[in-house]
């Protein structure tokens, strides 16, 4: 009988770790063919010496999306303030900057909560396991909502991901833009140097960058291209110096001291940031010397005492 009654659970639990297992892989195998599609882009430009191109090329259209991309996404499209910029701005922020994305991003998300509810249900029967009908749909609830923030908590996860690329490469940038900048350039020029030279060590910083030099040499105003910078990159050591260029260039002070104190000021705070994180090692530290460390070392020094205790007792 508990045998029989051992068999569903064990089914259950093989069931959902497979169905765990098959969605991380998913996500992962996703995740590595974009960075392996982004290397064979970037190896493509440094060899033949081109600048970095975070934008399509204005002769190529962007590619369709089929059918049922635009009947899948229109399930998830939310009734109103998708079409400003507040709501495209996580997908730049995240590095998608193809038309295309929110389109594919709302189906991906209609899609997997039709399939993944149908899958478990399908993964139930083929176990054979004996639930009833409030257990089975609480399961496909679950699943479903698992499709449906997924995507979301991947989107945040590659966003910050960025953000903690291009806030390592900060004061590197701004110590070329004071190079360049004492050595004749003006801010224009230097903001598409600094991007040349970056591309190398720093591709996902050199990128914005190079959007922003680009916009100002298609006639936008250069505070309103650092203004759009900001709000791509979204750090606050960007917005920083942001503020201090366009008030450089408002009063007339010397760009290259101010560059330098702002990357001095940078360095300051990564290092403080990395002491901030070296000091909640200890209380991160205490969850699992008490409940995993300090239980079996417990059981290892009082055992076999306790052992033998219990053996002399028992007589």
């Amino acid at each position: 009988m508990n045998a029989s009654m051992q068999s569903p659970v064990v089914w259950q639990l093989v069931f959902s770790a497979l169905v765990f297992a098959a969605v991380v892989a998913g996500v992962l195998a996703i995740q590595r063919g974009l960075e392996r599609r982004r290397e064979r882009q970037r190896l493509r430009q440094l060899i033949g010496d081109e600048p970095p191109s975070p934008t399509p090329s204005p002769v190529r259209p962007p590619p369709k999306t089929s059918r049922w991309v635009d009947s899948l996404y229109r399930l998830s499209l939310p009734s109103q303030g998708w079409s400003d910029s507040a709501g495209r701005l996580k997908f730049l922020r995240a590095g998608f900057r193809s038309p295309q994305a929110p389109k594919v991003f709302l189906a991906l998300k209609s899609a997997l909560v039709i399939l993944l509810p149908l899958l478990v249900l399908a993964g139930l029967g083929i176990a054979s396991v004996d639930w009833d009908t409030n257990r089975r749909a609480l399961l496909a609830l679950l699943a479903a909502a698992l499709g449906y923030y997924g995507p979301e908590l991947y989107l945040q996860w590659r966003t910050r991901s960025r953000q903690q690329l291009m806030q390592h490469g900060l004061p590197d940038l701004v110590d070329l833009m004071v190079v360049a900048l004492e050595a004749g350039m003006g801010l224009d020029q230097a903001m598409t140097r600094v991007a040349r030279e970056l591309v190398r060590s720093h591709p996902t910083l050199s990128e914005e960058f190079y959007l922003a030099g680009l916009e100002v040499r298609a006639g936008a105003a250069r505070g309103d291209a650092m203004r759009h910078l900001a709000q791509r990159v979204n750090l606050e050591d960007l917005n920083t110096l942001v503020t201090m260029l366009n008030q450089s260039e408002r009063f007339g002070t010397s760009l290259g001291e101010s560059l330098r104190v702002q990357s001095e000021v940078m360095r300051v705070r990564r290092s403080q940031r990395a002491e901030e994180i070296a000091a909640k090692i200890p209380v991160k530290m205490l969850f699992p010397l008490i409940f995993c460390i300090f239980p079996s070392i417990m059981v290892v020094l009082i055992g076999p005492g306790w052992i033998q205790i219990a053996k002399a007792l028992r007589f």
